[in-house]
């Protein structure tokens, strides 16, 4: 029976990667903070550290996975994506909730750099779905009728 012992350790690993060498994903990876990256394709939740080894550099998650797949799961259900942002080169944000058109604004404006804009358009739908209190400082930016427009179609974002 020696044979075909299991270490599910190692198929753990296997199924649910924790850690990964630094030089094999370097291109893949994007510097969120000091020592804490994130995969460029991959879930925004899931945070990986840097951490050295006598053998090199590995980056090593952060995360539970079971957690981190209850919180997407519980997401997914609560949220449906009723906030679209779409960004262009020249730095416009346009801001939709439901196909409507809320708000239209300049990066310079409100403070982002343009290489970041990207990095918006992918958080700021979720934050919003989320976060009452931004969208809440968002209609506080309309004017008093494009602010009674919104709430008029969408009473919901009151």
């Amino acid at each position: 029976m020696k044979h075909f012992a299991l270490d599910y350790n190692t198929l753990d690993n296997e199924i649910d990667k924790k850690f990964y060498r630094l030089a094999d994903v370097k291109d893949k990876i994007v510097k969120v903070c000091f020592d804490i990256v994130k995969f460029r394709d991959g879930n925004p939740d899931e945070l990986w550290q840097i951490q050295s080894a006598d053998d090199g550099d590995y980056i090593v998650a952060k995360y539970d996975m079971d957690a981190v797949s209850d919180k997407l799961v519980e997401k997914t259900a609560a949220l449906t994506n009723v906030w679209n942002v779409s960004t262009t080169t020249n730095g416009d944000i346009n801001i939709f909730y439901k196909g409507f058109p809320v708000i239209r604004s300049n990066a310079s404006n409100v403070g982002i750099k343009i290489e970041d804009l990207a990095d918006v358009k992918a958080f700021l739908p979720t934050k919003l779905a989320s976060s009452k209190e931004l969208v809440q400082s968002l209609l506080k930016n309309l004017s008093a009728s494009q602010r009674y427009e919104l709430l008029r179609l969408y009473p919901e974002l009151q």
